[in-house]
């Protein structure tokens, strides 16, 4: 029987808007296709063998062959398309489906904790940055204009991607706060978004 594979995270909100539809598609083919969940933060060997890098990630294995992949919330068409071709009751899904851009949610490691780039952005309004607590990094921007609506946007796209942050935005004495808070178990996480805004402030001053 032909395989629809999704790797996803608990803490993935795009994941968590795909998990109905996915329910339901799983419910309509169940005679033609086996749909097999992984937690990517419970399966890191898989995570590896696949080359997963985001979540969530759905791909057909078939006779041991992987004939498309997707990767983000997609559409219902397009997560749809994906079992249709799996039962085999479509032809040319392939194509369809490749040009689908994609909406995931990047699992955060020390080498990449968020939207590097992005994030990039914003540290270069850096004015300085404690470690408060091994979970609570305290960034202090310049209050300079559109900093703030910038800085409020990116906290709360990644924090509706990645559920374990915890941002908090908000005004001091002639600068701008942002607090970053993880649990424990994501400190590593916090390791290098800290590495990353020290290397950025470094090359500020």
């Amino acid at each position: 029987m032909p395989v629809v594979v999704e790797f996803f995270a608990t803490w993935c909100g795009n994941c968590r808007r795909v998990a109905p539809v996915l329910d339901r598609l799983a419910a309509e083919f169940a005679a033609s296709v086996r749909f097999v969940q992984v937690n990517a933060d419970e399966s890191p060997g898989l995570v590896e063998l696949f080359g997963v890098s985001s979540t969530p990630t759905l791909f057909v294995v078939d006779g041991g062959k992987q004939p498309v992949t997707v990767v983000g919330a997609q559409p219902e068409a397009v997560l749809r398309g994906l079992f249709e071709l799996a039962a085999g009751r479509v032809e040319g899904a392939r194509s369809e489906l490749a040009w689908v851009t994609a909406d995931a949610c990047t699992l955060p490691t020390a080498e990449r904790p968020t939207r590097l780039a992005e994030f990039d952005g914003l540290f270069a309004w850096l004015r300085g940055l404690r470690r408060e607590e091994p979970g609570w990094l305290r960034l202090r921007l310049d209050d300079g204009e559109g900093v703030e609506e910038n800085a409020r946007d990116l906290t709360a796209r990644e924090a509706s991607c990645c559920s374990f942050f915890d941002f908090d935005v908000h005004r001091g004495d002639g600068e701008l706060v942002v607090d970053v808070r993880v649990p424990a178990s994501r400190v590593i996480v916090l390791d290098g978004l800290t590495a990353q805004a020290e290397a950025a402030y470094a090359a500020r001053v």
